[in-house]
């Protein structure tokens, strides 16, 4: 017999249900504090004098791409079928993410920016978790992944601005620990805010969510549509154009991760510019299994170069896992998901793996994240 669920409980999962059907617009935050030398490094340019160099030498753009790690694993919230067993499964969720420590970690992603000084970084499962009474709103933030990176940041003198903030699957339900449980997942896209416009100068900040979006279907929340998207910015160094994608594509469904890449095709990646995609693309590099990277395919076919595979031919480069559910035991990655990939007037001088050995644990002995970062430095060609 199924578990009779409250009634304050069904018009939670019901304005949960719409809310996530209705999320087809993006949720993009620009952000525009002013540098510490008091202008906006993506500030848009003067017409008539934007201060560049003309020099051809000195157009080396570094770029990273970090997955945060939400901390758990939604998949037995999902598929739980009773009442009582989706709030014990919430309950788990969250001190699964209390046990992953996020601001340790973000302690160890601000390590990692601070030695390859990226000058722009794209961020995927920077999340928000808060709490709140039970079968109330959960509205006390408990831990915020961006927010953690970017105090840690400051705190060593780094200067990193998010430029776009994009709000993805966003979720509150109660749990067996007597509490509401709330959760947005997020991606963003920093960028260095202490560099002359000559040096860095940004602009035409976009970020929005793909048409085609997971649903999944869940036996205590119905159908849920899982929202994934982009974002992109325009950039200029010494008088070379070029633009910077970052993106977190599906991972269940190979139908959806296709017209995703299709979407980033057509969409942010159709320009004349030297183009840079940076992000967890969730798809099979082709060191993996064929049937596994349709989308890497669709985006290569498009002209796109992948940065490791140029630099690194006969290094399976696997980004993921690192870890399995408990965090503290360490698992050999067998995908490489996390890619940098470059189409246009560009070369690619060095393309690393960050994240991936003993030196990079956290003092009480975490990984940065289950997945291992990479970083690319491109060459803008005169």
């Amino acid at each position: 017999m199924r578990d009779r669920i409250p009634g304050a409980f069904l018009r939670l999962l019901l304005a949960l249900s719409m809310s996530l059907l209705m999320v087809g617009q993006a949720a993009a935050i620009p952000l525009s504090p002013s540098t510490p030398h008091g202008m906006p490094a993506w500030e848009v340019p003067n017409p008539d004098h934007d201060g560049d160099d003309d020099e051809d030498n000195g157009r080396l753009l570094n770029v990273m791409t970090r997955n945060m790690f939400i901390g758990t694993d939604f998949g037995p919230i999902l598929t739980a079928t009773t009442f009582d067993q989706f709030a014990s499964e919430v309950a788990i969720a969250y001190l699964h993410v209390q046990q992953s420590n996020i601001p340790e970690r973000a302690a160890a992603l601000a390590n990692e920016i601070r030695a390859k000084q990226p000058d722009l970084v794209g961020l995927q499962e920077a999340s928000i978790w808060r709490t709140g009474p039970l079968f109330g709103a959960a509205t006390t933030v408990t831990y915020d992944a961006l927010q953690s990176l970017l105090d840690e940041l400051a705190a060593r003198g780094l200067h990193y601005t998010p430029i776009a903030v994009l709000k993805e699957f966003e979720a509150e339900a109660p749990s067996a620990l007597g509490i509401q449980i709330g959760f947005t997942d997020r991606d963003v896209l920093l960028a260095r805010s202490d560099l002359r416009p000559s040096e860095l100068k940004l602009s035409n900040v976009q970020a929005q969510h793909f048409t085609v979006n997971l649903p999944i279907t869940s036996p205590i929340l119905g159908t849920l549509i899982i929202p994934r998207g982009w974002i992109s910015v325009d950039g200029k160094i010494r008088g070379k154009r070029f633009r910077f994608v970052t993106t977190h594509l599906e991972s269940f469904h190979p139908g959806v991760q296709a017209a995703q890449s299709a979407e980033l095709v057509q969409g942010p990646c159709n320009t004349a510019r030297p183009v840079i995609i940076a992000g967890d693309l969730n798809t099979e590099s082709a060191t993996g299994d064929p049937a596994q990277n349709t989308g890497y395919q669709i985006i290569q076919g498009s002209g796109f170069l992948d940065a490791w595979t140029l630099l690194h031919p006969s290094d399976p480069g696997r980004t993921w896992a690192l870890h399995g559910e408990d965090p503290f035991t360490a698992t050999t990655p067998t995908q490489r998901l996390d890619l940098v990939l470059v189409r246009g007037d560009l070369g690619v001088t060095e393309t690393t793996l960050i994240g991936h050995t003993p030196a990079a644990l956290t003092p009480s002995g975490l990984w940065p994240s289950d997945h291992a970062g990479v970083v690319s430095t491109v060459n803008l060609r005169p």
